[in-house]
């Protein structure tokens, strides 16, 4: 048997950053941080990800930063990629909940 060489990987290594707290209320940035840890977590590079995916890296950039400009769908692939996911729960199952400066034409 013939011994290949290790095929060492190019470019910087990605650094873990730290899951944001999940059981604060729900906001853009707290997805895009717990995007980013999970993604780094991981050891994948935003090209790993965004080529896995056929997504463009500037769109990766932008779910990491919570811009909520970016389609639902490209969102939901990343996140499931990751092994993220939603749950959805109604604000009338919740005691004492308010809906006061909820903005529907965004996706959180």
């Amino acid at each position: 048997m013939i011994n290949k060489p290790v095929k060492k990987a190019l470019g910087r290594v990605v650094k873990s950053t730290e899951m944001p707290d999940i059981t604060k209320n729900f906001s853009p940035k707290q997805l895009a941080e717990a995007i980013t840890a999970k993604r780094t977590g991981m050891k994948l590079t935003l090209v790993d990800v965004s080529e896995a995916l056929s997504i463009s890296k500037p769109t990766l950039i932008k779910i990491e930063k919570g811009d909520t400009s970016v389609k639902l769908a490209n969102l939901l692939k990343v996140m499931e990629y990751l092994g993220l996911s939603f749950s959805i729960v109604s604000d009338d199952l919740i005691p004492n909940s308010t809906t006061t400066g909820v903005n529907d034409d965004e996706w959180y």
